[in-house]
């Protein structure tokens, strides 16, 4: 087994109907939690299956994250989606970790960039 610095995480949970509903009317000033991949909020990747795409959001940090820095990453997220659909019961314990694989070592199982460039996940 070997460690690989390099690689980022991200720290997300799937996108149910009712948190669709909660970004397709989220404010304006809002949306830039979400929307902007350049930004340090969140971002919206999906991840393509046989049948069905699931997408999710969440939060691309740096590896090597130490314990209290994960808590912090995770209470960002959970803060953010609350902000952004206070509608919606978002858990702590509903985000998950996923490492982040350069493009040119993704497998069909990864989850990819809802946009034109951005980290692919690794679901392992």
């Amino acid at each position: 087994m070997n460690l690989d610095k390099s690689c980022q995480l991200f720290f997300g949970c799937k996108i149910d109907s009712k948190l669709r509903e909660a970004l397709d009317q989220a404010k304006p000033g809002d949306r830039r939690y979400f929307e902007d991949a350049e930004e340090d909020f969140l971002r919206i990747v999906t991840v393509e299956k046989s049948e069905k795409n699931e997408q999710w959001i969440g939060k691309v940090t740096k590896s090597g994250l130490n314990a209290t820095e994960i808590e912090d990453v995770q209470r960002n997220v959970v803060s953010i989606l609350r902000r952004i659909a206070s509608g919606v019961r978002i858990s702590p314990s509903s985000i998950k970790i996923y490492v982040i694989r350069p493009a040119a070592e993704s497998r069909d199982d990864a989850i990819e960039p809802s946009g034109d460039r951005g980290p692919y996940i690794a679901s392992y």
